[in-house]
């Protein structure tokens, strides 16, 4: 395209805001872009009856999220502007670009609001809620860069087409009509522009396409033939020995106690048996088995992990630490967002009921663990819980505290319980530690195994990629 079709382009944009009406639409557009951006990038958050809807950032935003987002809001701004001018214009509304504009604006939203990315968690009633987006961790930049280019692209389009439909504030004389030549050669750049979106979009689908390509995809490094796992070096890897040690068959019996706990949830309706029965059946087909009866009728058994049980220890861990009252809880970041927090298996609450207190030592052991121990579904530590497994896992810690168990004791308890919750996390963990570093999942520090290079989002991404890039796993 030549240097002076742009240039007037550019030039009849500008003249648009000689035109206060413009100026107006154009702050009153940046202004909601702003608030809409802002809100997403977890900004600020909107009070309710019951809680706030927003979003809540656990890290600040990066430079280039600063920039990313200002650039979107300006240039979404410019383009409704020129849109609504173009609009008055010309009422027939075929404008050019708005189409790669919406395109464009939408992947610019959903590059600011990808948790995985951002590390934020949607909040609205009392509850989190955490998409599982981090398959989009090592794109997250790409679908930002590509929400620039069409944004930009949208830009040029909708500027355009303004320029070519002659402005309000008559800066071209409506009389004057371009010639057949002119209007043909600035019409070539047309497919230029369309070539270099179908660029960006084939290079988007081609990584979103690796993604889930990469389960499937048969590396010459490796070969798995009946459960025997072969890499490059000869070696052979039986994935029933590794997948056993990680969740056994039998699951894992524990020497920890209800201690009393279940027996009074129940009588302070913290937990309604009846209606964690509803759930189970409805939501998970799960009926409720005879000593998952006895454990609500006070029995005060060991708590154990296994396949069958996994979501009733989930729930039961769950509705104790979001409603015990402990420091680790208020003193969480999510504390101030919760008002009711009621996840329909007994009344609403949130911290406000003593059901088990621990001594000074216990609390200072429980809080060490919290802090040290982080989990694969949101990339936050049990002290910062945001979801069933956040609070489960805070649960697991407290009894254990309560009872004086060591910290290595309740670091194993903690991977065990993670690993029913997050199978294929740990079976990996597994499998790295003994490719990578020779050692058997028996022999592997369990502390080390909770903390944030293996247990939380982007760990558990990292060990992924090492094992699909060395071994071809």
């Amino acid at each position: 395209m030549k240097k002076t079709a742009i240039y007037n382009i550019a030039n009849n944009t500008i003249s648009l805001f000689k035109n206060k009406i413009n100026i107006a639409i154009f702050f009153v557009a940046l202004v909601l872009f702003f608030g809409l951006f802002s809100f997403f990038y977890g900004l600020f958050t909107i009070p309710i009856p019951g809680g706030v809807l927003g979003f809540y950032r656990m890290v600040p935003p990066t430079s280039f999220e600063i920039f990313y987002m200002i650039f979107s809001v300006i240039v979404s701004a410019l383009i409704m502007t020129i849109t609504i001018q173009a609009t008055k214009i010309k009422t027939e509304g075929n404008i050019k670009g708005k189409k790669i504009s919406a395109i464009g604006l939408a992947t610019g939203i959903f590059g600011s609001i990808c948790p995985a990315c951002l590390g934020i968690n949607f909040l609205a009633f009392g509850n989190v809620f955490t998409a599982q987006l981090a398959f989009l961790i090592p794109y997250i930049f790409w679908i930002q860069i590509g929400g620039i280019i069409l944004l930009s692209i949208g830009l040029y389009f909708v500027a355009k087409s303004a320029y070519e439909k002659k402005c309000i504030s008559c800066v071209i004389d409506k009389k004057v009509k371009p010639s057949p030549k002119k209007e043909e050669k600035e019409n070539v750049a047309n497919p230029k522009i369309a070539w270099l979106a179908l660029i960006v979009l084939i290079i988007f689908v081609y990584q979103i396409t690796a993604i889930f390509g990469q389960n499937t995809k048969t590396d010459s490094n490796s070969n798995s033939v009946k459960n025997m796992l072969t890499i490059g070096n000869g070696q052979k890897i039986n994935m029933d020995n590794i997948i056993e040690s990680v969740i056994p068959k039998a699951g894992f019996e524990t020497n920890v106690k209800w201690n009393g706990v279940v027996t009074k949830m129940v009588k302070t309706g913290v937990l309604n048996p009846k209606k964690l029965e509803n759930i189970l059946m409805k939501k998970y087909k799960q009926k409720m088995k005879p000593e998952w009866r006895d454990i609500l009728e006070g029995k005060n058994s060991n708590l154990s992990i296994n396949n069958d049980n996994a979501v009733f220890m989930m729930y039961l861990l769950w509705t104790f630490a979001k409603s015990n009252q402990n420091q680790i809880l208020s003193d969480s970041p999510f504390a101030k967002y919760f008002k009711n927090y009621n996840m329909g298996v007994g009344k609403a609450g949130y911290g406000n009921t003593r059901l088990l207190s621990l001594t000074p030592t216990q609390q200072k052991k429980a809080k060490y663990v919290a802090e040290n121990a982080s989990r694969p579904c949101c990339n936050n530590t049990t002290a910062q819980p945001d979801c069933s497994h956040g609070y489960s896992a805070l649960g697991l810690v407290e009894l254990m505290a309560s009872q004086n168990f060591t910290k290595q004791e309740m670091f194993d308890t903690f991977v065990e319980f993670n690993s029913f919750w997050f199978p294929q996390t740990y079976v990996k963990n597994a499998l790295y530690f003994k490719l990578a570093k020779g050692q058997n999942w028996d022999k592997v520090d369990k502390e080390l195994i909770a903390g944030k290079e293996y247990s939380s989002l982007s760990g558990a991404y990292k060990v992924k990629n090492y094992l699909k890039s060395n071994f071809g796993i």
